[in-house]
Formats: structure tokens, C-alpha cells, sequence
């Protein structure tokens, strides 16, 4: 425990809290011995990352508080994590989250992330107590802050969860839908970060390590951010709600998903892919005194585009807008292409 934290923050009464909570870097796991931290060769005050920035703020923060290029000249240099030489050992002291919320850390990505993701970094540390909480981390990461109030808003962050896929319904036959206006090319983006170990509690190596015993995939994914609802011109009754769905060759049946990734497949000249996550090298070490699990965040080719889906019963045309096609890339052995982190939580 700390010895000295902040209050909690009021997120409903942001103007009667008296300081953002935040993370405060410490050297060690008893969160006593405090670490400078630089932001692009700036220090930053107290060596706290300010939490106070929501995980559904994505119109004006893109949900959450960005640090860049950050260094931490005093940690300790673990020697290697996940194969990476060099990495540093970084804990972070947290005050206690005000009931039903949680605190956030990502690490931020190459990538785009708005078409596939709700959030704007890798998960590697969420947090709903108290604490001195252990991340890896490596000179010149870059990572967000963020917080999440609510089973609603917390579920983005909670990717140990499997989330359930958008309503589409269809009475009958879907209409064919074609291209009316598209992207040039695709563009590279992150796919949802998948928990592909359970959680578990480490007490001391050489036990904390993480395997994966079975194979997970990724697939085809067709994306929309608008829901929408209408009676074709042959009286097919169509409910089509704003989400992402994944496609596999099990579900390409009668929806607007499965029609509209048809579509998309015949413009591309491409099939349904599935990627496997496998990674029997990829086991990782958990370090002791922690609860954490091993996740994969996919990459994705994707494409854009507004798709003609006919016309309605009162003889309007029927456009959906902003439609994303997504194709999880591969590499030549077939494994999907991503990337593995280890997601440290609270009990």
C-alpha cells in the first residue's frame, strides 16, 4: 500500500476533485523509491503520468493522455523481456480508482486503431486498486494514460472478456450490395488486443511463465460505425447495428456482414482469411508478485468505402456509409502477424 496517495478523483464532479490521480514511477515493488521520468528530454512533474482522461473520450482526446518518447534514466535494466535486451524494470504507485472504475496504460502504436479498436494503445496495465504495479518498458516508448467508469465503458478495456458481435438480422435473402466509392488502398491497423492466456496470479519463478496450449485465429472483418434499419424492394426485413464483425468460413451465411465481405472479397480478388495464433515460442515470463495474462493484438489490412445496397420498399436508394473491410495479415507460414504483450492487473 501507499503511504501517501491522493484522494480519489470524482469523474462525475471534475470540478471539485483537487488533483488528476495518476501513475508515479518507483524502482522497486514496494513503491518507496521514486525514478525520474522525461517526456521528449522534458521532466515530468512529481513522475506522475496524469490519469484524467476518459477511455470513451475519442472526439477530443482519443481516448486518453499521450506521453511521447519517454526515458527513465534511473530504472533498473531488466536485460531482457520477451526478447527484447535492454528493458527496463518500471512500477508504478496508484491510488485507489473511485468505486466501479478502473485505471488504464497503453502503449502506443505505429497504427491506426479507430476501425478495428476502441482503444488507442496495447493494454499493459489496468488497475481497480490500490497498488505498486510492475510494466516492462524500453527507452523512447511512447504510452497513454486513461481511466474507465462503468461495466459499459470498462468492458472496451477488459480484453480477457470476449465481447459479443453486432446484431444483424435478416428476414430473408440480404441484398447484394456493391462498391459505390472506395479507398485507393488500404491502411494498416490494429486489430482488437485478444487475451490468449488466462489470468494468473505468479508467487515466485520458475513458475510464472505464460504458454499457449491452444490455437486461437483471427479472421476477416467487416466494420461500420452507423446502424441501420429497412424493408428492401422484396420486402426483406434488414437490422444492421454499428459494430465489428469477424468473419469465418462458418459464418458466411445469410447477413449484411457476410454479403457486404462478399462484396468486398470479389473487388479484392481475396477469400475469407483466418490467422493463427499458435506462438508455442512465444511463452513469456511473468514477473513474481503479479497477476497478469499474455495477449495478441492483430494487424489488419484494411479498406473503406460507402457500398449501393439497392433500394428501400419506397423506392430510395440505400447507401451505408464509411463501410471497412478488413484482412488480418499473415506471414508466409500463415501465422497472423501482430504482437504479444503481457497485461499486468490488480487481484
Amino acid at each position: 500500500m501507499l503511504s501517501n496517495h491522493l484522494l480519489p478523483l470524482s469523474f462525475l464532479l471534475p470540478a471539485l476533485a483537487t488533483a488528476a490521480p495518476g501513475f508515479v514511477a518507483y524502482k522497486e515493488l514496494t513503491c518507496q523509491d521514486p525514478i525520474d521520468i522525461f517526456a521528449d528530454g522534458e521532466p515530468i512533474p512529481d513522475n506522475k503520468l496524469k490519469i484524467d482522461r476518459a477511455i470513451t473520450d475519442w472526439d477530443s482526446h482519443a481516448g486518453g493522455r499521450y506521453y511521447d518518447n519517454l526515458t527513465f534514466p534511473d530504472a533498473a535494466i531488466s536485460g531482457d523481456d520477451n526478447g527484447v535486451a535492454g528493458t527496463q524494470f518500471i512500477y508504478w504507485g496508484v491510488e485507489e480508482p473511485d468505486p466501479g472504475c478502473q485505471f488504464i496504460m497503453m502503449k502506443d502504436t505505429q497504427f491506426g486503431w479507430q476501425i478495428l479498436n476502441k482503444m488507442p494503445g496495447t493494454e499493459i496495465l489496468r488497475v481497480a486498486k490500490e497498488g505498486c504495479y510492475y510494466t516492462p518498458l524500453t527507452a523512447h516508448d511512447g504510452l497513454i494514460t486513461s481511466y474507465c467508469c462503468g461495466q459499459g465503458d470498462c468492458s472496451i478495456a477488459e480484453v480477457e472478456i470476449q465481447s459479443n458481435p453486432p446484431k444483424d438480422a435478416v428476414s430473408g435473402e440480404p441484398p447484394a450490395c456493391t462498391i459505390k466509392s472506395s479507398s485507393a488502398s488500404p491502411t494498416i491497423e490494429d486489430g482488437q488486443q485478444i487475451a490468449i492466456t488466462r489470468p494468473q496470479t505468479c508467487e515466485a519463478a520458475p513458475a510464472c511463465t505464460h504458454s499457449i496450449q491452444l490455437s486461437t485465429t483471427v479472421t476477416t472483418a467487416v466494420a461500420h460505425f452507423n446502424s441501420y434499419t429497412w424493408t428492401s424492394e422484396m420486402g426483406t426485413e434488414i437490422s444492421f447495428e454499428s459494430g465489428i464483425d469477424f468473419i469465418g468460413q462458418d459464418k458466411m451465411s445469410s447477413t449484411m456482414s457476410s454479403s457486404l465481405a462478399q462484396s468486398w472479397m470479389q473487388e479484392t480478388g481475396s477469400t475469407v482469411t483466418v490467422g493463427n495464433i499458435t506462438a508455442a515460442t512465444e511463452g513469456n515470463r511473468q514477473m513474481p508478485g503479479t497477476v497478469a495474462f499474455y495477449s495478441f493484438v492483430p494487424h489488419y489490412e484494411c479498406w473503406k468505402a460507402d457500398m449501393d445496397c439497392g433500394k428501400d420498399s419506397d423506392g430510395n436508394e440505400v447507401v451505408l456509409e464509411r463501410i471497412s473491410f478488413c484482412q488480418p495479415r499473415l506471414s508466409s507460414t500463415g501465422e497472423a502477424d501482430g504482437i504479444f504483450r503481457m497485461v499486468y492487473i490488480s487481484e
